[in-house]
Parts: C-alpha cells; sequence; structure tokens
C-alpha cells in the first residue's frame, strides 16, 4: 500500500514535467523490492526466474502509468485520474501477483 501512495503521489507530482518513465519506474521498483523485503523482515530477495518475473510485469506497468501521465496530463483533473487509477491497478496487481494464485499463475507461465 506504501507504494501505491508513492506511485500516486509521484504521478501527481510529475504533472507537466516531462518524465523519464523508464528510470523512473526502475528507481520505484528498486525501492518497492527494499521496502517489501524490509517490511516481510524476509531479507534480501532471493531472485529466481518467477520474483522476476513478477516484478518485472510490475514494472512495465508503471512504465505504462507514467506514460500516461507524461502525455495525457493536460489538467489536474486528468492528471488525478491517471495517478488514483494506476496506484490503485499497482496495489490490485501487486496484491494479486504476490498472492498464491498469481504466482501459481506466473509459474504456469514459465513452466
Amino acid at each position: 500500500m506504501l507504494i501505491a501512495f508513492a506511485v500516486g503521489f509521484w504521478g501527481i507530482w510529475s504533472a507537466n514535467r516531462d518524465m523519464k518513465s523508464l528510470s523512473e519506474s526502475l528507481v520505484i521498483i528498486i525501492i518497492a523490492i527494499a521496502t517489501k523485503a524490509l517490511m516481510e523482515w524476509s531479507g534480501m530477495p532471493e531472485f529466481d526466474s518467477q520474483l522476476l518475473t513478477i516484478w518485472g510485469l510490475l514494472y512495465v506497468y508503471l512504465v505504462v502509468i507514467f506514460e500516461l501521465v507524461n502525455r495525457f496530463s493536460g489538467s489536474m483533473a486528468s492528471n488525478l485520474i491517471i495517478s488514483v487509477g494506476g496506484a490503485i491497478g499497482y496495489f490490485g496487481l501487486s496484491r494479486y501477483l504476490f498472492s498464491e494464485a498469481g504466482m501459481a499463475m506466473v509459474k504456469g507461465w514459465l513452466a
């Protein structure tokens, strides 16, 4: 939920500026990995192909959201709608991908 808030805040704050969506998404994903490891007290994550795929999907999602903010934030209302929708979508997507059903789906893709 904390990272979803950061995604929404970053999208709102980035209105009317030239976003570098690839690098900004990468920074947020790195912060998300560190935050998830700290909040779960699980130490450094052991990256296998399944976990890398999950973080890769979240990265691509952030790139798409930040590109939408960059291209369509002509007014404050449109920027708020895109940013809040992106934050809610990030929360739902990450919650699903890290659930047992989501991990099983990703494992099925990789098998």
